[in-house]
Formats: C-alpha cells, structure tokens, sequence
C-alpha cells in the first residue's frame, strides 16, 4: 500500500515478501508453479491456528550477481471471495480486507504501516499510496 519509492524500513512491514492470494480451484495449479520454480515449503508458527485464508509459505534462495543470496518469501494464503482494487497497474487485495488478515495469521499488526494504515481507514482516508504509512512513529 505504500506509495512508490518509499523507503523500505524492516518495522514497517516492507521486508519484501510476495502476499498471493489464489482461489480454491487454482491451488494445484498455482503450487505446481512454485515447485517447478524451486520453491519449497516452509513451516511457520502460523500454519496451524485457526482462519478461513488456508495459509502457507514457500521460499527459495537465490544467488546474485555480486554472488550475495537473497531470499524470496511468497506468503500464500487460499480464498475465494476477495474483494480486489487496481492500482499501479496491479489488482491487489481491498486495504480493508488485506488489514483483517494481520490479526489472525501474522505478527505484523504492530507494525507501524499497519497501524497508520488502520488508522486512516478509521478516519475514512483511502491508505493506498498515503505517505503515513511511510512515516517513523514519533
């Protein structure tokens, strides 16, 4: 949701993984994909609490140019009915939705976008882009 080029901060929720969202009748498909692409499955303290999202997580290393790894974190979670927005030419999960997962399936509800993006979506500001969600707590 943060506005582009921001810059990235860990207690900001901005340390890179790719949130998928993918209909019940395409998980096989869509796992398929990932183990043709080397990812694997990773095992976290969140896949076995309760909630209707069917969530996992796949990551694979993979080495650089300048023969540094990184990772790449593909958080997955199965739903059928979301609700989706555009924006920079992407279709992504509405705030409103994406916001309620952090309670139930991550830890990052005490992050500080997370909060500032609550807090305008209290106040009835669209968090999309907002450059709260970009700002250090004070």
């Amino acid at each position: 949701m943060s506005k582009a080029g921001h810059t990235e901060y860990k207690h900001a929720h901005d340390h890179k993984d790719i949130d998928v969202f993918v209909k019940k009748e395409n998980v096989a498909e869509v796992l398929i994909i990932l183990q043709q692409e080397g990812f694997q499955k990773v095992w976290t303290r969140y896949d076995h609490l309760p909630g209707e999202e069917n969530f996992r997580r796949y990551e694979k290393t993979v080495e650089m140019e300048n023969a540094k790894f990184h990772r790449i974190t593909i958080d997955f979670f199965e739903k059928n009915d979301l609700e989706t927005i555009e924006t920079n030419g992407f279709t992504v999960v509405k705030p409103q939705l994406l916001l309620s997962f952090y309670r139930n399936i991550h830890s990052s509800d005490k992050c500080w976008a997370v909060i500032a993006a609550k807090d305008l979506l209290e106040k009835g500001i669209d968090p999309v882009g907002h450059p709260e969600l970009n700002e250090i707590p004070k």
